[in-house]
């Protein structure tokens, strides 16, 4: 009766020990699930109209919206030099940045759609 009730007390020890030690490493995988949640919110579409300026640098492009909101834009795959001057609407992502590095006001153009050969 003696061992019966000390293999009880041991297993029962062990089950509520190993709770005690998972429980931390659930509430990490539980954080880091959502940081991730939070990165793709951040990355959802932006779709802005304005006048596509060209840049200070060679290939550094500009776009002011309707609101006052100005986004520096970044494109690989979208030829932003043939619509400068022009009203375009242009769809894209926050661009990723470097680690430290601020990602306000940059774009990655997904796609541009040509408005108005003017800006007014």
């Amino acid at each position: 009766m003696f061992v019966l009730r000390a293999k009880l007390f041991v297993s029962l020890s062990a089950l509520i020990l190993s709770g005690f030690l998972l429980a931390p490493a659930t509430r990490v995988l539980s954080q880091t699930e959502n940081k991730g949640g939070a990165d793709e919110q951040a990355r959802k579409d932006i779709t802005i109209t304005g006048c596509l300026q060209k840049g200070a640098a060679d290939g550094e492009f500009n776009i002011a919206g309707p609101d006052g909101t100005s986004y520096q834009l970044v494109a690989s795959k979208v030829a932003l030099k043939d619509h400068v001057g022009h009203k375009v609407t242009i769809t894209g992502k926050p661009a990723k940045t470097e680690e430290g590095a601020s990602p306000a006001g940059k774009l990655e153009v997904t796609n541009l759609k040509m408005v108005s050969t003017t800006c007014s």
